[in-house]
Formats: C-alpha cells, structure tokens, sequence
C-alpha cells in the first residue's frame, strides 16, 4: 500500500467516499462533521474535505444511531435495521487525477450484527490498526433529543506530508461548552446577523475573510482571499430577492464544541444557526453554517 507521505503530492486532493444505507450517522474526520443524517434512506456522496485534513496522521470517525422515526417527539427506533450499513473511504489524489488515488483509511460498519462482526467486513491496509468499537460512550445530544443508542467507529489515517498547511484553529484556544462561551459565540452570530440585515456587504466580506483566505489555500485557488470569497458565495443571500432573513434564531440552540475542542459552532436540534433565511413563497429554509475557533486573544473567529 502506498504511504501518502512518500508519495510527496504536489497538490493533494483529499476526498471523502459515503454510503449510508438505513442508519443514523455522524461522519467525521477529525471529530469535524463532514455529514449528519438522522432518517433512514440510501444516499452515496463524495465529499472535498482538505479544509477538514490536517498534516500527520488524521482521525475518521463513524457515529451510528438507530434512525429516528417521522418527527422528534416519537424518538428512535428500539433497533438497528437489518440491513443497516455505512461504507466511508477516505482517498488522497493528485489534484484533477482521481483516477489515481491512494486509500488512507476506510470503515465499513453493519452495526445491526454483533459488536464483534460488525466492522469485519472493513479493509485491511498495510500500517494500520482495525476499527476501533465504542458502544458505551456518552451518547451524542441535541436540545430536543439524545440518541441514546449509540455505536462510535474510529480508524486513523496513514500519515499525510509534512508540508500540508497548518490551521488558524489548530492553534487556538481549546473551548469549553460553558454559559460564557454561548453567550460571547452568540454575539459573533449576532454580530453577522446585523451585517445581513444592514446589507453591509463589507462587513460580511471582513468577518468572512480568514475563512476565505483557508479555503483558497485549501483548494488552490488562484486570488487569496477573495477566490475564497468566490468559492463560498459570500454574502450571496444579499442578492437572493426571492428570501427573507429570519429573526435572530435562539430557541432551542446550544454551544456545540467540535475538532477535538478546537471549533464551535451554535446549533439547533435541526443544526439549524442562528442566522437564517426562508423563502417568501416557498417552504425553504437556508441556515447560514459557520465554525469559529478562539485565538490567543479570547476572539472567535469564524474560520469555516
């Protein structure tokens, strides 16, 4: 198996593989939720994630619950499905040669079998460990609701190069889910909020700035800063004249504090934010989805 690392990619693409088949499923890379869905269904997705892959050896995580049923109030089913399945692969190439990609880790979980048999179907790859099972951990919770059942996969990652960029959060302050912190994260929220409602196109270009400017090395874009800006469509529901911005949305919300203590964001049982837009005419809601990391200085920083 190729080592990642020797392979020295001139410019590596990170891409992260899904199949999720009639399970409740986090799927994270380091401890940063790459797809969350509570229903049952079938769906196959491929997601860029070098804003989510740090340099060395990275973390894959699949946590499964038993799907819930069609609202919040009639909770989860008593039992993994059958047929339960999540296949998720994550692969290194160089940039616009996905046909040649090396696999740097891949779980493949049937949590509705035994503990013991239910990642035996995953891959071996030469240097490193089996899947990790976790049955007993605290379970993940929402405002609404706890999936009390809960089953947590973990696999590294072989080692990425050196030379990858390095983070604004990974060198920020670890963040505790404390009253202080909601209430000084909400008001960076409130903070965009104003700046949508008072259509100040600078401001939203400001506070967006350091994400911007990761994302365009993230993905090598030619522009800094304000290629990232392209690439996220920032301030984009300035222009939408078919969508209302929402009032300041708080019911309900808590701090959720993720990468391993590093980020934060605020979240609803609907991982809705507190800055949304709705449609005027149709049914559709449009949750502004941000991250922020705290630096040296006590400031949150929206960084993804």
């Amino acid at each position: 198996m190729l080592n990642a690392q020797a392979a020295d990619y001139k410019k590596p693409e990170f891409t992260l593989e899904l199949t999720i088949t009639g399970v409740g499923v986090d799927i994270r890379l380091n401890d940063i939720s790459i797809e969350f869905e509570k229903r049952s269904g079938h769906s196959t997705m491929t997601y860029e994630v070098n804003s989510s892959i740090i340099a060395g050896v990275n973390e894959l995580k699949v946590i499964t619950f038993p799907f819930l049923r069609a609202t919040l109030a009639e909770g989860q089913t008593e039992e993994y499905h059958e047929e339960a399945e999540v296949k998720v692969a994550l692969y290194v190439s160089e940039l616009g040669d996905s046909d040649n990609k090396t696999l740097l880790s891949q779980i493949h979980l049937r949590p509705g079998l035994a503990l013991d048999k239910m990642a035996s179907e995953s891959r071996v790859i030469d240097g490193l460990d089996d899947v990790v099972l976790d049955n007993k951990s605290k379970p993940l919770s929402f405002p609404v609701i706890t999936f009390e059942q809960q089953i947590t996969a973990t696999r590294k990652t072989l080692p990425v190069q050196d030379n990858f960029p390095r983070w604004a959060w990974q060198d920020g302050q670890i963040i505790e889910d404390t009253q202080e912190n909601y209430n000084s994260l909400l008001a960076a929220y409130r903070e965009i909020y104003d700046a949508y409602k008072n259509r100040d196109r600078e401001k939203l270009l400001a506070l967006h700035a350091p994400r911007s400017a990761e994302y365009a090395i993230a993905f090598y874009l030619d522009g800094g800063v304000e290629a990232g800006h392209k690439f996220l469509s920032t301030g984009e529901m300035l222009d939408d004249t078919e969508s209302r911005l929402y009032e300041f949305h708080t019911e309900t919300t808590k701090l959720d504090v993720f990468a391993s203590g590093r980020m934060a964001r605020i979240i609803d049982a609907a991982l809705y934010h507190p800055v949304v837009f709705v449609h005027k005419t149709m049914d559709i809601v449009h949750t502004m989805k941000f991250g922020f990391y705290k630096n040296k200085a006590g400031k949150w920083i929206m960084i993804r």
